[in-house]
């Protein structure tokens, strides 16, 4: 059979080689030209950093000394927590009054309105004569999010803008742009919990639901700080776990072992950064199996827990995912404080992570229900900037519609660790409040009349060692007491823990809730001479360790190698006897390199021959993301100090992909 060829065919391919030829010429170029000006623009970055480096970065004198605590937050036979005053002299020169950003001057011209389960979505009439002297006309879009192959938790749509003064929603996420015949004057997005009935029995063994409210790097003690009212009122109305101590280094160790009880090294044998989050073991997916509606949201985009240098998830975790609305948010005006997004367009990013938890919780009162809302935009670059939110945290708890949905609701408000870099780290309280994030509870009324055994043991517990992992069982242990068929399974990163309904051994020890040494608090530490011979000579081994760890990454060739400048700090515990039967002391060193960076280690050291034995952490406490652009996804960009000449091995990595 022959095959026939047109001139046409031959003319039409050699036009689309041609201008294939000339759209991959021009990406070379693009990305060339985009390549250079990111260097340029990063090279004097960093030279300005360089620049500011100065002695202000050293600790306060005196750091660690703080030997003999008043009381304590806990004390067992095995375990005693300092109770530091929030307000140490230590504290106090990192101390000062952030005010509040208005995000609009006017009131918002777009708002929902619920009524019996239905959510129309309005213009506010009585504003539109503050917003221009001219006719407005509104219109809103469903925000959805893509399904595209390589990054579906990144991209969204919007459908066409229709015309609206009061409409029924039917999706969840919309946007509304409002504009006379000049400009557009108004823009912003609203997300809504759609109502899914799904009665909960009427029994006394009914499902309690449970909704999670995180507010990232937030300790005890700087919430007493920094939000009084809010803290006054949940003393006066909640439960706090007194002994709570966070388990790994920042948000995604400590939230999976509540979500999914792993530790990081389980997760990332079949979870780990190059993987889509829908394979990890989420207890949502618990909840929704057993008719729960599930919910997600997070605040900061760039920085969630499951997309900072993370594969996030390839379907929708969860009933309601918030991850669209809060992408739709970020890309309206903004306004930033200490490097986040405290505005997203009229509305107060952090207040849209409020706003969103009491809906869906009001939503779903009379339907068993799981969601979890994260803020990080008020919280986790500054300690003083969560006293603006201080207001609206307080109004938020003591809504009278969230109160009565509170009936059915088992309330978790909580952190995931303390304030982890700066100059309060240098300090005792820093150290101490790094460990501990705050956790307060709700109980409803009728949990505690139906499971009065259960409730009098969390009353025990609030003065018991108590870690993440405990809380996962308890997740669990709520989950059976709606369905009884349940099994719970224990957590595989702390086989001993358990529920908190159940009562935690008096004595306890960190080995115990499987907390290293690096994290443990209850074995204290007293102040040790810097200069003196013990400590002197663990400067260059503890740096030597530091430097190993960088070289054995495939990105340590980028990095500077460090030498031993001085100590910040050092502390000292008591001399004990350890697994190996050795004879030995734990040392807090916090050092000082050159190039400048601060570490803080954790060692246990030999007392017979001051050979180190064994580090149980290694940690950079100083702000070191300007310093650490050279390195991509790599486990070592918190140790790295990215040199000049890395620029060209950055500029190649980019250009060729290498990650």
């Amino acid at each position: 059979m022959k095959i026939k060829f047109r001139i046409s065919d031959f003319l039409v391919h050699a036009l689309k080689r041609h201008n294939q030829r000339i759209f991959q010429k021009f990406r070379r170029s693009f990305k060339t030209y985009t390549c250079l000006i990111l260097v340029t623009g990063m090279l004097l970055y960093f030279y300005n950093f360089q620049l500011q480096e100065t002695d202000s970065l050293r600790a306060p004198e005196g750091a660690l000394r703080v030997n003999k605590p008043i009381n304590y937050l806990i004390n067992t036979s095995t375990c005693q927590i300092p109770n530091d005053d929030p307000f140490n002299d230590d504290v106090m020169p990192f101390l000062k009054v952030e005010e509040r950003s208005e995000c609009s001057k006017y009131g918002l011209l777009s708002y929902i309105d619920k009524k019996n389960g239905v959510a129309t979505l309005n213009v506010n009439k009585s504003l539109l004569s503050t917003y221009s002297n001219m006719p407005i006309t509104c219109c809103y879009s469903n925000i959805t999010r893509t399904n595209y192959e390589f990054s579906p938790d990144n991209e969204i749509k919007l459908s066409s803008c229709v015309p609206f003064e009061s409409v029924v929603l039917y999706y969840p996420y919309v946007q509304v742009n409002c504009y006379n015949v000049l400009k557009n004057v108004y823009t912003n997005v609203h997300a809504t919990a759609l109502y899914r009935p799904r009665k909960r029995e009427n029994s006394e063994n009914s499902k309690f639901s449970v909704l999670l409210l995180g507010i990232d790097s937030m300790s005890k003690s700087n919430l007493i700080r920094t939000m009084p009212k809010t803290f006054r009122y949940l003393e006066d109305n909640f439960y706090n776990l007194r002994g709570y101590t966070k388990i790994g280094e920042n948000t995604l160790p400590n939230l999976m072992a509540i979500l999914s009880g792993h530790n990081m090294d389980q997760l990332n044998s079949f979870c780990n950064d190059s993987v889509k989050f829908n394979n990890c073991k989420f207890i949502w997916d618990k909840f929704k199996a057993l008719g729960y509606v599930t919910a997600y949201l997070e605040d900061e985009v760039e920085i969630s827990t499951f997309n900072y240098n993370r594969a996030g998830f390839s379907e929708e975790p969860t009933d309601l995912y918030y991850r669209a609305y809060m992408i739709a948010s970020e890309k309206l005006k903004l306004v930033l404080r200490y490097g986040l997004y405290y505005c997203t367009g009229p509305e107060v990013a952090g207040e849209r992570v409020l706003n969103a938890a009491k809906d869906f919780a009001i939503t779903f009162k009379d339907s068993p229900s799981f969601g979890l809302f994260w803020a990080n935009s008020f919280s986790h670059n500054d300690i003083n900037l969560p006293s603006t939110m201080d207001e609206s945290m307080l109004n938020m708890l003591t809504d009278p519609e969230l109160l009565r949905a509170m009936d059915n609701t088992i309330l978790i408000l909580f952190s995931d660790h303390g304030f982890r870099f700066g100059d309060i780290r240098y300090t005792h309280s820093g150290w101490l409040e790094e460990r501990l994030p705050f956790i307060y509870f709700h109980l409803p009324e009728k949990f505690k009349r139906i499971h009065r055994d259960k409730f009098d043991n969390f009353m025990t517990n609030t003065r018991r060692l108590t870690v993440p992992y405990d809380v996962f069982n308890t997740l669990q242990d709520i989950l059976r007491m709606g369905n009884p068929s349940y099994v719970v399974q224990p957590s595989e990163g702390c086989i001993s823990c358990q529920s908190l309904f159940a009562e935690v051994p008096e004595n306890r020890t960190c080995n115990d809730a499987q907390l290293s040494k690096h994290w443990c608090t209850c074995k204290g530490h007293v102040y040790i001479d810097p200069n003196s011979p013990q400590v002197r000579s663990l400067g260059d081994r503890v740096v030597n360790k530091i430097n190993d760890r960088i070289a054995n990454s495939s990105e340590g060739y980028l990095c500077s190698t460090y030498s031993f400048r001085r100590f910040i700090a050092s502390g000292i515990s008591k001399p004990y006897v350890n697994s190996k039967n050795q004879s030995v002391n734990y040392y807090l060193l916090m050092i000082e390199t050159n190039p400048r960076a601060m570490f803080e280690a954790t060692i246990e050291v030999s007392v017979e021959s001051n050979d180190i034995v064994e580090v149980f952490g290694l940690g950079r406490i100083d702000w070191y993301k300007p310093v650490t652009w050279c390195i991509r996804k790599s486990h070592i960009k918190g140790l790295c100090y990215c040199p000049w000449s890395s620029v060209f091995g950055y500029v190649k990595n980019v250009l060729f992909n290498i990650t």
